[in-house]
This record gives structure tokens, sequence and C-alpha cells, in this order.
């Protein structure tokens, strides 16, 4: 009955107000529709007072509908429960859950199987193959030619999940070119500055022509490289074609306890700008900058990494005179063990994640 009145008296209120408002512009007598308005907001009034107290009432477009009770509960249900476009499904926390299991759900997995790092011998350059329990990386590639995609021959590695270009030098995108013409390759990382050589055009021609994934490399990316080991990207964040050897991409490996800084050639202004931002440098062996080249390695940004080992990769007797003999005394001073691609040939960093060994060619 309720319902009935409800309805009944919301229509004839509305038909009232319509004829009310019509006849004050039209100047026709007010009282009939006046008294009609009243009566029905009665009605709607009286109906709305006696529906049983178990429903609840929804207008909706003029109309209206009875919802029972455990209806309304479980669309309020379904609301909570399912997500939109934009949310995530939650976890429902168990309001006597200790503060410490939180904390462990939040840390990174525990680290299986082992990560090899290798730094190949490609004389004045860099190449840099990591393999990781479920992902195999490529850093550069060295000058031109068949070295490094005979060396991953060698080591069983049929195919590369990703391959980094750390910027456009040919004394380390020039190899690439060779391993992504014999060896299949997922996906490139460059940092996107142009440079005008033919070994840089080629090497484009090359990713479009196999048809790889090309990502330009900045600040923040990160891919999980399976077994709890992560690659991170940490410089650049605007790289310009200007200085090319700061534009370099500069990524961090961690893998347990063990962690990796691979610096391409980024030289001081990089590592300047690196240590103005909040990314974590520490690491247990870094890659040293520019070859060993006085232009890297700046004081406070060796302290910032506070490395136990540090690799310097460049050729025998090369024209540049690397590695500088004041980043072998300040590498020395700061009690780093030194391994060098000139004296000691490709050198092989092997770690579970706690421990780690090193092993060298000569």
């Amino acid at each position: 009955m309720g319902d009935f009145l409800g309805i009944v008296g919301l229509l004839g209120f509305i038909i009232s107000l319509i004829w009310l408002i019509v006849s004050l512009f039209r100047k026709r007598k007010l009282k009939t529709p006046a008294i009609l308005l009243v009566a029905f907001l009665l009605m709607f009034s009286i109906g709305m007072a006696i529906i049983p107290a178990g429903n609840n009432v929804v207008i909706e477009n003029g109309l209206v509908e009875d919802i029972e009770d455990d209806e309304v509960v479980h669309e309020e249900q379904a609301q909570d429960t399912e997500p939109t476009e934009n949310d995530e499904v939650a976890d429902i926390e168990e309001p006597d859950e200790p503060d410490e299991d939180v904390e462990l759900s939040e840390e990174r997995a525990p680290p299986t199987g082992n990560l090899e790092v290798h730094f190949i011998d490609v004389g004045q350059g860099d190449s840099i193959l990591i393999k990781a329990p479920e992902k195999t990386i490529l850093i550069d590639g060295g000058g031109r030619g068949n070295t490094v995609v005979n060396y991953l021959r060698n080591q069983g590695v049929t195919s590369l999940d990703i391959v980094i270009g750390t910027h456009p030098h040919a004394d380390h995108i020039g190899g690439l070119i060779n391993v992504m013409d014999a060896i299949p390759v997922k996906e490139v990382i460059d940092p996107g500055v142009a440079h005008t050589t033919i070994t840089f055009e080629d090497y484009l021609d090359v990713i479009d022509a196999k048809d790889i994934i090309f990502t330009e490399g900045r600040a923040g990316m990160t891919r999980d490289l399976g077994g709890g080991a992560e690659l991170e990207i940490i410089h650049p964040v605007s790289p310009s074609s200007n200085h090319l050897n700061n534009a370099s991409i500069v990524a961090r490996v961690t893998f347990g306890q063990i962690s990796f800084l691979f610096t391409g050639d980024a030289e001081s202004e990089a590592e300047s700008e690196m240590l103005g931002r909040d990314y974590i440098l520490n690491s247990t062996i870094l890659k040293v900058g520019h070859h060993g080249s006085r232009t890297s390695t700046t004081q406070a940004f060796l302290d910032a990494v506070n490395p136990e080992v540090a690799i310097i990769m460049c050729g025998r007797d090369n024209q540049y005179g690397h590695p500088h003999e004041e980043i072998l005394s300040k590498l020395t001073s700061a009690g780093i063990d030194i391994y060098r691609t000139d004296i000691h040939g490709t050198v092989v960093i092997t770690t579970d994640g706690v421990t780690y060994d090193v092993n060298t060619e000569f």
C-alpha cells in the first residue's frame, strides 16, 4: 500500500507542479493546481511513512524502486571488491598482523640460482654479458667485428633478452651490429641520442631490419631478470647529443646482497647529476667509467658507490693512456680490488647473491 501511495503521490505532485507553473505564466486560476499539489505531496509523504522498514527506497528517473536490504549489501560488497580499470584488488589485512610480517612481504624475493657477469676483453672498448637466472643481457659490444659474437656462442648464448647500447660511440655499439645480425635480440635499450657516423647508422639499420623493440633508456626504468635479480637504470634523465659520454646509460643490477654498477663512459657531469638524485649508488662491483679516464670517477662518486671491486675495461697500450694514474691511485687508496681487461683479460664474476667469486682469463 505504501508503495502505491508513494508512486501515485510522486507522479501527481510532478503533474500538479507543471500545471501550476503553466497556469502562472498564462495568468489562469491557480487554486485547483495548488490544492492538487498539496494533496499529492501529502499522499507521497504518507506512502513513504508506511513503507515497511525492511525495504530501502531508491528514487531514480522519477520512479520509486524497492530494493531489499540484502540486495543493497550485495551491491555494496561488489563495489568494494570489483576493481575498476585503474584499481588493483587489495589484500585484506588481518587486524592483529604483526608489523614484522608486513615488512617481510614488501621485501624482494630471496635470490635463487646464480648470476654471472662477464667483462669481455674487447680491447679498447666495453662489452659486458650478464647471465641472470631467467634473462640474458648484453651491455655494449666493443668495436665492429665478431669478437663478442664468438664469445657469446662459446658461452652457449643463443638469444638475448636485452641489449643495452650505453651511448653511440663506436667502441661501445660497433660490435652490437654483428651481434644483432647473428643472434636474436628481443629489446634494445638506448639513450636515444643521435650521432653522425656510419657505425651509428648501421646500428639503427640492423635494429630496424630485425624488427627489434627499441626503448629509450631513462632513469627509473627497471627490468625483472628473474630469480630475485633486477636491473634498474639510474641515468640519464634528459640526455643530449652535445656530450655523448654523459648521455651514457648507467645501470645497476642487484642480486641478493651483491650489486653491480655499470657506468658506460659517464663522466664527472653525469656523476654529479646521479649524486643529486635519490637513487642508490652503493654497489659491490663498479665498472669504472670511461675506461679509467681521469674525466670520470670523482671522489664524491666513488665514495657514494663504495665498491669492493673495480673493473677497468681498456685496451693494452691504448693511445689514450687509459687507465690514468690518478684513477688507479684513487682506487688503491680506497682499498678497492682492481681488475683490468688489458692485464687480466676477460673477467667473470659469479655470485649466489651472498658471496661472489672473481675469475680472470690470465
